[in-house]
């Protein structure tokens, strides 16, 4: 008769604690949206890593930029991180690479703080720091991984491939482990429980308590350069497949997410999921009044992020970008019985729809794009 595969030993709490308290101690700071005011009226500091953060909003909104903006602060903050970024349209690398030249030029500029004594001095940077911009932006754009997908299949398989290179990675670093004292230090654990290499040799026993002590300390989490996923307009690939089998298609957006959740997760990954909106209709630059299922906290923001509630269920902050008249004067002319429809000047808003742990939903903040690379305050 054939036995049955020996079951898997159980997992204690107190190891799954010390597991997600070393993710939290190596979890870095939130990335910035490239403006503070966006970072501390809004997003509470930033995107969080070990999070999947969900950008929507109609053409024109800002989605896109604000993507790249967070993708320049990954760059810059981590030396050795790297960045899957998942393209269904043609990405604007240009753009990317005007951010970050601007961001490192504004950095350059800044004055630095010398000791002069026992006193710190303010003093303006001399020289010109283009030429090291220049190699600095160069460097950063090789640890940019683009992958041009056309298809849901397309995207799941650019994300399996970057989970087994970080897999990879932790394999090697898990090898590098066990040749030293992290392997010493787990048997050594295990005599001090009173099971000693003579006795694991002799009992079966005592060997598996060995192995499986061994293996619950080597499935610990293991410290990787942080690592960040763009998945640009992802509504691209999603929408046709909902529309042949809105059944299948919302399995299979459930099973790629989950997946992608775990991954985020298991190596504290930065991962930003840029989505459409639904149900804004316009009529020129006319803006319509509150609908039914308005998800916005501004009346006369109409629509909300594509993919349905389901979507937004798997995802732990969703961020809704809209475009709203400045002032009172520019909603007057906007929404008033003798509106003119291109005569008032708009700005960006960010809104956080939802938090998973509820520190930012409902907050919000405004900002202008200039020359499409830099956020702005509006001032």
């Amino acid at each position: 008769m054939r036995s049955l595969p020996e079951p898997a030993p159980p997992t204690l709490g107190s190891t799954l604690l010390g597991y997600e308290e070393k993710l939290d101690m190596w979890k870095p700071s939130p990335l910035s949206s490239g403006l503070d005011t966006v970072d501390t009226e809004a997003l509470d500091g930033g995107l969080r890593y070990g999070e999947i953060t969900a950008v929507a909003g109609a053409n024109g909104t800002g989605k896109t930029s604000l993507a790249y903006q967070i993708i320049a602060s990954h760059l810059i903050a981590s030396e050795d991180g790297d960045v899957a970024l998942i393209a269904t349209t043609d990405p604007p690398l240009a753009r990317l690479r005007d951010i970050l030249l601007r961001r490192l030029d504004r950095q350059a500029w800044e004055p630095e703080f010398r000791q002069s004594g026992y006193v710190y001095r303010k003093e303006a940077r001399t020289g010109d720091p283009s030429q090291d911009i220049q190699i600095r932006v160069t460097s950063m754009l090789e640890r940019v991984r683009l992958s041009r997908v056309f298809d849901f299949p397309g995207v799941a398989g650019a994300i399996g491939e970057f989970s087994a290179r970080l897999d990879k990675g932790e394999n090697q670093q898990r090898d590098t482990a066990m040749r030293d004292e992290d392997f010493e230090r787990v048997r050594a654990a295990a005599n001090n429980q009173g099971i000693t290499e003579k006795n694991s040799l002799m009992s079966e026993t005592n060997d598996d308590t060995i192995k499986r002590s061994t293996v619950a300390d080597l499935n610990a989490p293991i410290h990787l350069p942080a690592s960040m996923i763009v998945i640009d307009h992802l509504a691209n690939v999603v929408g046709p497949m909902m529309t042949k089998s809105q059944t299948q298609g919302h399995a299979m957006l459930m099973s790629c997410i989950r997946s992608l959740q775990h991954l985020t997760r298991r190596h504290n990954i930065c991962t930003v999921l840029v989505n459409a909106a639904v149900g804004i209709r316009r009529q020129s630059t006319q803006y319509l009044r509150k609908s039914d299922d308005q998800v916005s906290v501004f009346n006369s923001t109409l629509g909300k992020p594509a993919l349905g509630k389901l979507f937004s269920y798997l995802i732990d902050t969703s961020i809704f970008l809209t475009i709203l008249p400045r002032s009172k004067e520019d909603a007057e002319s906007a929404y008033g019985v003798d509106r003119v429809d291109s005569d008032f000047t708009r700005v960006g808003v960010i809104e956080v729809l939802k938090d998973r742990k509820g520190s930012r939903e409902g907050r919000w903040s405004s900002f202008v794009i200039a020359a499409g690379i830099e956020l702005r305050s509006v001032q």
